[in-house]
Order: structure tokens, then C-alpha cells, then sequence
């Protein structure tokens, strides 16, 4: 695992840490483990509550009926460098392509604008969404090639430039279902699963209809680890 990959794990057990930290009242901070599993340790600062191990799983990454993956990428690159220009760092940006823009391709002058939207509004600390009748109001040129922009600052330098897809996003939980399937099937639902939390990174995938339907389908007493938590734009759920 690359220390990019360890780095976002860390990060996403730090959400869930934050959640635990809120509803229970403890001091949980997110630190890498040298051994698998787990991934990360949930370790108390003050030393009062016990440690909790977390294995993470991301959503299943064939985000099926890409029009045309060469103009995401393109999109990808284009975004990347203009923002780079811009001396934008510290950031996971995630735009939300309108399928017109991956069909047919967007001049580079139109990514450049989104670019300097971005900068400007990202906060120092935290996420920011932007919507489409936000994107409007800067541009409505821009509003038909992005439906929806999410800013997240990130605690070490680095840039992330993603597309999200969620509009093709199935409306059931299969995603969630595949991500949790795949560490059952690792453990087997032996007792090493039973001390877990599992965290399925959605990164800016999964939304509350894909939630709902996962909990509708899947009883609490069917998922063989400790608590099940999805973190999906920038914020943690207990499942």
C-alpha cells in the first residue's frame, strides 16, 4: 500500500474517530498500525478508553457506463494543472460531471474558470459543497458541465482531483453490500471480525438513498463486526 492510500485510510478513520468523540464523549485520535489486520488504531490521548481497531474497505471502483473515460481523465488532468497554477494544495476536490460534458467534451478556458471558483471558495478547514444553483450563480456556462463540486481541505500537502459518477449510482445498497462482503469473506465472520470496526470509504460516491436501502436490507445482527460506519462526502455514519 502506497503511503497515499495509508495516509486517506488514516484520514477516514479520523471522521469516524470524530463521530465516537462527539457521541460518547471520549478522545479518539486516528494512528496507522504496523499490522493487518487492522488498518488503523482508534487510540484514546488522555489513555482512558481502549483502543479500537478499524478496517477499512473502499466501494467497489467500476463505476459502470463511462460515456467516454478519456475526456474524464482529460477533465482530471486539465483541473489538476489549473489548480496547480493557482497554488491550490491541501485539498480533495470532486466534481460532478453533467453527462452532456463527458459526452462531448469541455474546452479547457470552461475547467479553468470551475478552477478559480474553486480556490476561492475552499474553506481552510473542512468541506464545502458547492451546488448546481451555486455554479450557476458564478456561471451558468459552468452550471451545465458541473452539477455539483465537493471541497474538502486536507491535513497533509497533497491535491486529489476525483469525478464522481453518482448520478449513474445505483439507488440500492449493492455498493455497500460488495465493500462489506469483501472483508466477510476475508474473516469469515470469525472472532477477529467481532473486535473490528469496519469503515467503507464511499469518497464522494454513496449518498442517503444508498444508505437507507443498505439498512432496509441488512439487519444490524448480519454484519459480523464490532460497528459498521460509512464515510462518504467528507462525513462518518454509524450504519
Amino acid at each position: 500500500m502506497g503511503q497515499a492510500d495509508k495516509e486517506r485510510e488514516i484520514l477516514v478513520c479520523q471522521l469516524v474517530a470524530d463521530e465516537i468523540n462527539k457521541s460518547e464523549g471520549t478522545d479518539y485520535r486516528a494512528i496507522p498500525c504496523n499490522s493487518d489486520p487492522p488498518d488503523v488504531l482508534l487510540v484514546s490521548s488522555s489513555g482512558k478508553h481502549m483502543v479500537r481497531e478499524a478496517e477499512v474497505v473502499s466501494t467497489p471502483q467500476d463505476f459502470t457506463i463511462r460515456y467516454d473515460n478519456k475526456n474524464v481523465k482529460q477533465f482530471e488532468r486539465n483541473l489538476r494543472r489549473a489548480l496547480d497554477n493557482l497554488r491550490f494544495c491541501h485539498g480533495r476536490v470532486s466534481v460532478h460531471w453533467s453527462e452532456s460534458a463527458i459526452r462531448f467534451g469541455v474546452k479547457e478556458e470552461l475547467i479553468s474558470a470551475l478552477a478559480d471558483i474553486i480556490a476561492a471558495t475552499a474553506p481552510t478547514v473542512g468541506n464545502l459543497h458547492l451546488r448546481g444553483v451555486e455554479i450557476y450563480q458564478y456561471s451558468p456556462e459552468l452550471s451545465r458541465i458541473a452539477h455539483y463540486v465537493s471541497i474538502s481541505r486536507l491535513p497533509y500537502p497533497a491535491l486529489e482531483v476525483h469525478s464522481s459518477f453518482s448520478w449513474w449510482a445505483p439507488q440500492d445498497g449493492r455498493w455497500i453490500e460488495e465493500a462489506v462482503a469483501k472483508k466477510i469473506s476475508k474473516y469469515r465472520c470469525g472472532s477477529v471480525s467481532r473486535k473490528l470496526l469496519l469503515i467503507v470509504d464511499g469518497g464522494a460516491y454513496l449518498d442517503g438513498d444508498q444508505l437507507t436501502a443498505f439498512r432496509v436490507n441488512n439487519r444490524p445482527e448480519q454484519i459480523p463486526f464490532a460497528q459498521l460506519w460509512i464515510v462518504t462526502m467528507g462525513r462518518a455514519f454509524r450504519v
